[in-house]
């Protein structure tokens, strides 16, 4: 027997849930308002969670990530009489289970909570193999991420990893080998993005002596190196089109042939992949191969910008302080500020550089003060600062306001300038924006704005 929390504003879909509940024998509890459903789930572990979009006191949609933080990590269900497609994509990206349209039947919510429950229990193990990335910090969206590295760590197909440079592929793609049965195998890695193009062939598969000018010996490709091991394929998008077909082909057969050999090698190898780039969009245009593509997605999993977990720099700053010689340091809220307020193009990777400058710049001062962060950033953060409101560090909470008032806030001002653009024109508004109608009411409504 589970338990299942719905909240929503409609009375009857109270009692069709309380219905469906008690003939499976799950434990149902109703919440009329976002706050009280909120509320409920901090004091009771629940399995599920059915969420209305439109609340009385907010967005269901909005928050899919607050239930998931809350005890029992339950899974969060999406239900709404006005669906669209960028909700959908919102709440599945946000860790959501699953997005279902109103009205709904007794033997839909039947299927979904059936469906729900057997996923839980065929899932109880993965909270233990997250370990296999218990070096990787983060908050909720970070831990998505690790469940999925460790789901893929327990299996044999290809990995593909999505996310903006900087963001720790590869340090997932060597979590997921370093718990993999291949963790005695060689890590073999190559970045695409780096590679002549008349060299791509012999960097992969190896070429024998005399295959062209300057082959003066035999030399293995990296498809060769990762036998029995994993090979990372760094930046794959950038693959040239003629070796996308022959990478096709070694993932099928996992037979090669070297440049200028006569006979075919075997190698035994898993890949795991990763791009900074939208291999979908590429596919359209004909840059990249859909097959390829196919065989890739094994597992995907696609890291968030830094810029999207903002709340995780103050952990990862004091992280990067306790593993550098300057750990009797402190960092000032001032500079903890400034960080808060740069966008990270970089991600983490610019974020560990810029603290490793700031202490070294401190020399023997025991704080870090923002005037130890380098020039350009402090520029960029100041700039942010004059087109946003002010923000403060206070306790218990790394900044202020937090992302939803931002977003909010941001959200209102574009609906605003939309409306005005359009005349208050609602169908011309949704149109100019590529939304629907009904989102766009929703965010009317969110957003305390009048026709």
């Amino acid at each position: 027997m589970g338990k299942i929390l719905l909240v929503d504003d409609e009375p009857l879909q109270h009692i069709l849930f309380q219905d469906v509940a008690d003939d499976q024998e799950h434990e149902f509890i109703g919440a009329f308002t976002l706050e009280d459903g909120i509320r409920i789930a901090q004091e009771t572990p629940f399995d599920m969670v059915f969420l209305d979009v439109i609340l009385p006191d907010g967005n269901g949609i909005e928050n899919v990530q607050t239930f998931k933080k809350l005890p029992g990590n339950p899974e969060v269900v999406i239900i709404t009489s006005k669906g669209d497609i960028s909700g959908a994509e919102r709440t599945l990206k946000d860790g959501g289970g699953a997005y279902l349209l109103k009205p709904l039947s007794v033997e839909r919510i039947e299927q979904c909570i059936k469906e729900t429950f057997r996923f839980r229990e065929d899932n109880q193990s993965l909270g233990e193999t997250t370990v296999c990335c218990d070096h990787i910090l983060g908050g909720p969206l970070i831990e998505t991420c690790k469940k999925q590295a460790a789901k893929a760590a327990r299996s044999s197909v290809s990995v593909i990893i999505y996310g903006e440079t900087g963001t720790g592929k590869e340090l997932f793609a060597r979590a997921v080998h370093d718990h993999s049965t291949r963790s005695k195998g060689p890590f073999v890695a190559l970045d695409c993005a780096s590679l002549s193009p008349s060299l791509v062939a012999s960097l992969l598969f190896g070429h024998v002596r005399g295959a062209f000018t300057g082959a003066d010996r035999d030399r293995q490709g990296v498809v060769a190196m990762a036998n029995h091991g994993t090979l990372f394929l760094d930046e794959i998008g950038e693959l040239p089109p003629e070796q996308q077909a022959s990478l096709l082909r070694v993932l099928e057969t996992h037979r090669f042939r070297p440049v200028g050999g006569q006979h075919e090698l075997e190698s035994d190898f898993r890949l795991v992949a990763a791009t900074n780039r939208d291999l979908e969009e590429m596919v359209q245009t004909e840059e990249f191969r859909s097959d390829l593509l196919y065989r890739l997605q094994g597992v995907a999993i696609t890291l968030p910008p830094l810029r999207d977990r903002i709340n995780d720099i103050t952990m990862l700053v004091e992280h990067r302080l306790q593993d550098s010689e300057y750990r009797d340091k402190k960092f000032s809220r001032e500079f903890l500020t400034t960080l808060h307020e740069y966008e990270w193009p970089g991600n983490v990777r610019e974020l560990i550089h810029t603290v490793d400058s700031s202490l070294a710049a401190a020399h023997d001062s025991p704080v870090v003060y923002a005037r130890h962060i380098p020039v350009q950033i402090r520029i960029k953060a100041a700039q942010a600062h004059l087109e946003t409101p002010p923000t403060q560090l206070t306790p218990g909470s790394p900044l202020f306001p937090t992302l939803k008032e931002y977003r909010l806030k941001t959200d209102k001002g574009y609906v605003q300038k939309l409306l005005e653009h359009t005349d208050g024109n609602v169908k011309k508004a949704a149109e100019t924006a590529g939304i629907s109608r009904g989102y766009l009411y929703e965010l009317m409504k969110k957003c305390e704005l009048q026709r």
